[in-house]
């Protein structure tokens, strides 16, 4: 079964540069991986800021290695989803989250995964099957 992914950037994070279950759903071909405008902004404000003090090179090839995994990943522009920020905005009070949540809700996901506990309120729930990859992987495991 295939099935539709929105990926926050702490799971796009783990899963690029670490090894375990992100990376994992990074490399899963039945799945129709998507990010938003807003996770790929972020995952390099991320990048940089953790890797500058490692030097030029180093963040070169990290990012790099950001544009090497996304290659494969369906990025929906901020113009898409922007109609979604009311209605995410009255789901979540994390600003920073908002985005995010608009851009999942716009795709119409199977899935927002994420590890970030601002996502998992009964209201999100009740709107989009947010899971952990852990979570994520033990449910299809089931199917």
């Amino acid at each position: 079964m295939r099935y539709r992914i929105f990926l926050d950037t702490n799971v796009l994070i783990s899963g690029i540069f670490f090894e375990g279950n992100e990376s994992k759903i990074l490399n899963m071909i039945e799945l129709d991986l998507i990010i938003s405008e807003d996770v790929v902004n972020e995952l390099k404000k991320i990048t940089k800021k953790k890797l500058k003090y490692l030097g030029g090179r180093t963040l070169e090839i990290a990012l790099s290695e950001i544009d090497r995994a996304l290659y494969d990943i369906e990025i929906l522009s901020r113009e898409r989803y922007l109609k979604k920020f009311a209605e995410a905005k009255g789901l979540m009070t994390h600003e920073k989250d908002i985005p995010i949540l608009a851009a999942a809700l716009y795709a119409k996901v199977d899935y927002l995964l994420t590890g970030d506990s601002h996502f998992f309120t009964d209201k999100v729930k009740a709107v989009i099957k947010v899971r952990t990859t852990k979570e994520f992987l033990e449910e299809i495991e089931k199917v």
